[in-house]
C-alpha cells in the first residue's frame, strides 16, 4: 500500500474487462491469474440484493436464494482471478463499498504471457468476515432491515448444510461476465468447475445443471446494464 498504485484480484462479476471498468475505472494491467490456498463461494447474503428495486431487490429470500460470492482460505484449493492495478486515491471508496469483508493479500500466478507486471503478484483480495466484526459497523443495520422479516440476521455464520444459495440475477451475472468475448476460456471453466456453494462441495456447474431458472433470472430493466455480465 505503499506505492502509488495498489494491485486488486476480482473474482466474480470483475472477471469481465468491462465489469472491471464500471467498478473502477482508471485500473491498469488487467489479466488473468490464479489464486492458490483459497476457496472461491457463495456463502453469505448481500444486502445491495435486498435493496436495488422493490423489497425484496433482486434477491429471493423465501427460498435463500441470497448469496454472493466470497472467498475462504481452504490450502487444498484454487481459482482462476483477474488482477489489476489502481491509483492508490481509488482505493478506499473500493473498500468502502465491499464493507462486509476482510481484505487481505493474496499471493496469484501470472497466467498471461505477455501480461504487464504487477509488481510482487500480490494483490489485495475480499475474504470472509465476521458477524462480531459486522456488528459494530453501520452495514450491520443495513443487515437487519434485509433479513430480519425473514427470521434470524447472520451473514458469516451460515453453516454448510443451511441450504443458503447464490441469488439468481447476480450468479447469471458473474456467469454472463466469464463468458463474454476476449475472455479465455479457462476463465469460465474455473467459474464453473471451481465455485462451490456454502457447503464447500457442490460446484456452481453443478448446482446450474439442476437449476435450470438461474440463468433464465433476468435482471429488472433498470439493472439489465449492471447486471448482463
Amino acid at each position: 500500500m505503499e506505492s502509488e498504485m495498489v494491485t486488486i484480484i476480482g473474482f466474480g462479476s470483475l472477471l469481465s474487462k468491462k465489469s472491471a471498468l464500471m467498478t473502477t475505472p482508471s485500473m491498469q494491467g488487467f489479466q488473468y491469474v490464479r489464486v492458490k490456498g483459497y476457496q472461491r463461494q457463495f456463502a453469505h447474503p448481500a444486502p445491495i440484493f435486498f435493496e436495488r428495486g422493490a423489497y425484496p431487490g433482486i434477491a429471493k429470500p423465501d427460498t435463500k436464494e441470497i448469496a454472493s460470492l466470497s472467498t475462504r482460505p481452504s490450502c487444498e484449493s484454487s481459482f482462476v482471478a483477474c488482477a489489476y492495478q489502481i491509483p492508490k486515491s481509488e482505493w478506499e471508496p473500493l473498500a468502502e463499498r465491499e464493507e462486509e469483508f476482510e481484505f487481505i493479500e493474496a499471493a496469484f500466478e501470472p497466467l498471461e504471457k505477455d501480461a504487464p507486471s504487477l509488481g510482487k503478484n500480490v494483490g489485495l483480495m475480499c475474504t470472509r468476515s465476521n458477524d462480531d466484526k459486522l456488528k459494530t459497523l453501520p452495514i450491520w443495520q443495513r443487515y437487519e432491515r434485509c433479513l430480519s422479516p425473514y427470521g434470524e440476521v447472520k451473514v458469516w455464520s451460515w453453516e454448510p448444510d443451511s441450504g443458503i444459495r447464490p441469488c439468481p440475477v447476480y450468479c447469471r451475472h458473474c456467469v454472463l461476465a466469464t463468458q463474454k468475448e476476449g475472455v479465455p476460456e479457462y476463465v469460465s471453466k474455473s467459474f464453473l468447475d471451481e465455485t462451490f456453494l456454502v457447503d464447500g462441495k457442490t460446484t456452481l456447474r453443478e448446482y446450474l445443471e439442476h437449476n435450470p431458472h438461474v440463468m433464465l433470472s433476468e435482471p429488472p430493466e433498470e439493472f439489465r446494464e449492471r447486471y448482463c455480465g
